[in-house]
């Protein structure tokens, strides 16, 4: 008798095969609906982190430029029109020193090279391995030469190199000071007026802006401004002119 009751629970708990496939494309279907959002929400920590580098670098921006009259960390010989001047970097021989090192005493640091401060969660190549060739040059290009210092997450916008300063700038809040880096591109500066941020022709066009890192954080990327803010951007909104900024929008500083 005991045997038989044994064997008829034995029947009860166990489950068919059709119950089992159930279970299974239940829990797949979960899968397939949680994973995303689980990819979203993990591409937001590292978005909100990055803006955070960002803000500090703001933040280190505003302490520079109260100590050394407005004016913003120069690194080439000085000049009111880059557009016209600089038309082929012909001012970039010379080189007075990293911006990027210039701020780091500011956030407690002292090597640009290595702070993670200038590096992106969401930077599939943050240091440029991929563009270097053995030499450390910028493979490809003609003639073979390195980029102009250390390559990271970010990058600044050429106009604040030449000796700008803050009374320069029309529009602090409307004018970018540093983009996030493209990690096909080559630089840690972008030259506006070298075609470095023209707008995509459409949908499909995958190369321009060839500098700028347009689409990292969900359709957008985070920018740090002239005035010391960082906020996230569609790359379109900030290639819109307006009033003073009629070539570039806010890629003029002036």
């Amino acid at each position: 008798m005991n045997t038989f009751v044994n064997r008829r629970m034995c029947r009860l708990a166990a489950f068919t095969l059709i119950e089992l496939l159930v279970v299974i494309a239940i829990i797949a279907v979960l899968a397939a609906i949680l994973f995303p959002v689980f990819a979203q929400a993990r591409e937001k920590a590292r978005a909100i982190s990055c803006l955070s580098n960002g803000k500090q670098i703001g933040t280190a921006l505003m302490l520079y430029l109260q100590d050394y009259d407005e004016k913003y960390p120069q690194e080439h010989p000085s000049t009111t029109n880059p557009l016209v001047e600089d038309n082929t970097a012909q001012l970039e021989a010379e080189d007075y020193g990293s911006p990027f090192d210039k701020i780091l005493p500011y956030v407690g640091s002292k090597d640009g090279a290595n702070t993670q401060l200038y590096i992106c969660p969401s930077d599939p190549d943050p240091h440029g391995k991929s563009l270097l060739d053995s030499q450390g040059n910028c493979i490809g290009s003609n003639p073979l030469a390195p980029p102009p210092g250390p390559l990271c997450s970010v990058m600044l916008n050429a106009y604040y190199l030449f000796g700008a300063t803050l009374a320069q700038i029309t529009a602090p809040s409307q004018s970018i000071y540093i983009s996030e880096r493209k990690d096909s591109f080559c630089d840690v500066h972008y030259h506006p007026w070298l075609q470095e941020t023209e707008m995509p022709a459409s949908a499909d066009d995958k190369t321009n802006p060839v500098s700028i890192a347009d689409r990292r954080h969900t359709m957008g990327s985070n920018y740090v401004y002239s005035d010391g803010h960082a906020r996230w951007q569609r790359f379109e909104k900030t290639r819109l002119p307006f009033d003073g900024h009629s070539f570039y929008g806010e890629h003029q500083a002036f």
